[in-house]
């Protein structure tokens, strides 16, 4: 919003990306302005917090409780809830294009959060704005990605299609 205000970006040009934990952030942000942004990219997205943290046989959960808290310890449950995107969809509300990149063999964030908040992202919210919720799943890449830094640019380049896109910056006859 300041960055709206001080005249940075036009309200309808406003964007977010976020990567695994990031993309907690800026699922909370959605979720609770969803008219903030035109467009977000979550990659590899840690949005199932709740249920992540309450599995203690999955890789970085019990280190994760310093940063996030103990969803075991029932005060911190909450806290956690309270910001969870998965937990917190605002049902009817018009959602952004969103575009979600999983990987199939990420150790760090399961490729089923990425794939559980997009099906309720358009089961709950309006129907006509969360067909523009795009799941992307690479089936071979880990939690950082494919290796090599072509790889790396391919997505990159997609992700920023995606983003102008949303936009309306793909009409070539435009002037």
């Amino acid at each position: 919003m300041h960055l709206i205000k001080e005249g940075f970006v036009h309200e309808s040009r406003l964007c977010a990306m976020g990567s695994s934990a990031g993309s907690l952030l800026v699922g909370a942000v959605v979720n609770m302005l969803p008219n903030l942004f035109s467009a977000a990219v979550l990659k590899v997205p840690f949005l199932d917090i709740c249920n992540t943290m309450l599995d203690p046989t999955l890789p970085l959960t019990i280190l994760d409780y310093e940063e996030f808290g103990d969803p075991n310890i029932p005060v911190e449950f909450d806290a956690i809830r309270s910001y969870s995107p998965y937990d917190n969809l605002s049902p009817g509300k018009c959602y952004p294009s969103i575009l979600v990149t999983a990987s199939f063999n990420d150790t760090r964030v399961g490729v089923w959060e990425a794939a559980k908040w997009v099906s309720k992202v358009r089961d709950v919210t309006c129907p006509s704005c969360s067909k523009s919720v795009v799941l992307k799943t690479n089936m071979q890449s880990g939690h950082f990605g494919e290796g090599g830094r072509f790889m790396r640019c391919e997505e990159t380049a997609f992700e920023y299609a995606f983003l102008m896109k949303a936009l309306g910056m793909d009409d070539m006859s435009a002037k």
